[in-house]
């Protein structure tokens, strides 16, 4: 019987898409990396994220210790362990790198140059453990890989993972329905859940047009994958701001089976990256906390998020910076 569990992505309050699926005997993990926006709106992450992105740390970390294959299906540092992770992110040195687990990570070749070094330094330590796709398509153990497709809107490539039992899974990654040919893949593979992102619109906020226009791309390319796949999960870049989820809500009006990561995992939606500059209003710090004392100030937080999350679970009805903004008030007044 076939288990998923998503362990971060904006939608759970971080920057990410990992994904941890077992069937049988076999356990994976799919694009084990975390990381927060080092720097929006001119402030780095808030130690109320960085909580978060600790939570989640010690997630992939735990899962990481037990599993059979590691896939990899891009070396961009949201979806990796690195060698020289900020404080953010995943680091590659504070795993448990024993076992017989495998590395199934891309093809040198398609690589940039940091993109090369990253995979070297995972070869450092698994050797002849670390597998890298042949170019086009890989299947190992349980596990199937293919693509490359580009990434999004960048030519850079990025793998499609498929898992099949009693349940299917196709994990899209970065394409951000906006690759035609990964949508053809749903087609062909017709999978039970699909994980996606979706288009990066943040970065174009300022352009209304741009921001349509993805927007309907997205859309017409979801509306080919809804044939054919039994769930669609969509979250990572277009929930980096509000204006994303209330597309998500809007098209799922139309289609139930939409949802974010959070939602699959029975959560609200806590996209603490789209609300950075609401956190630092409320509960000022200042930008370079995490230079000193690091992990005193995010003890700290550790308890109000606990209360956060259980407010928003019982009094938050839409997830929104302003809906967010104002139970996070009413918190620290009871305080």
């Amino acid at each position: 019987m076939m288990r998923i569990h998503i362990l971060g992505s904006e939608s759970l309050g971080v920057r990410g898409l990992s994904c941890y699926v077992e069937i049988d005997d076999h356990k994976i993990l799919i694009d084990p990396g975390v990381a927060l926006g080092y720097t929006r709106w001119r402030l780095h992450p808030h130690p109320l994220q960085a909580v978060v992105g600790d939570i989640v740390r010690s997630k992939i970390a735990r899962f990481w210790r037990d599993v059979d294959y590691v896939v990899l299906t891009h070396m961009h540092g949201d979806h990796i362990p690195l060698y020289n992770a900020n404080p953010f992110q995943l680091d590659l040195y504070m795993l448990d790198h024993h076992g017989e687990k495998k590395i199934i990570a891309p093809p040198p070749h398609i690589l940039s140059t940091k993109e090369k070094i990253r995979l070297e330094k995972i070869r450092e330590i698994y050797r002849e453990k670390l597998i890298t796709i042949n170019w086009r398509a890989a299947e190992i153990g349980p596990v199937r890989v293919l693509g490359p497709y580009p990434h999004g809107l960048s030519r850079s490539g990025v793998y499609a993972v498929y898992i099949s039992d009693d349940l299917s899974i196709l994990h899209l990654s970065d394409t951000g329905l906006l690759v035609e040919d990964a949508m053809s893949l749903v087609r062909d593979l017709r999978p039970d859940i699909v994980v996606t992102d979706g288009p990066p619109i943040y970065r174009y906020m300022h352009d209304k047009v741009t921001v349509n226009d993805l927007l309907i791309r997205a859309r017409r390319n979801l509306e080919r994958m809804i044939g054919y796949a039994g769930k669609v999960i969509i979250d990572h870049h277009i929930n980096r701001c509000d204006e994303g989820y209330r597309w998500i809500k809007s098209v799922r009006r139309e289609y139930s089976c939409i949802m974010t990561a959070a939602e699959y995992m029975g959560e609200k939606p806590l996209m603490l990256e789209s609300w950075r500059r609401t956190l630092y209003r409320l509960l000022p710090e200042d930008n370079y906390w995490f230079r000193e004392k690091y992990r005193e100030t995010i003890e700290k937080y550790r308890v109000i998020l606990y209360e956060l999350i259980t407010r928003i679970r019982n009094d938050m009805k839409q997830s929104n910076e302003a809906s967010f903004s104002l139970l996070l008030r009413k918190i620290l007044t009871e305080k």
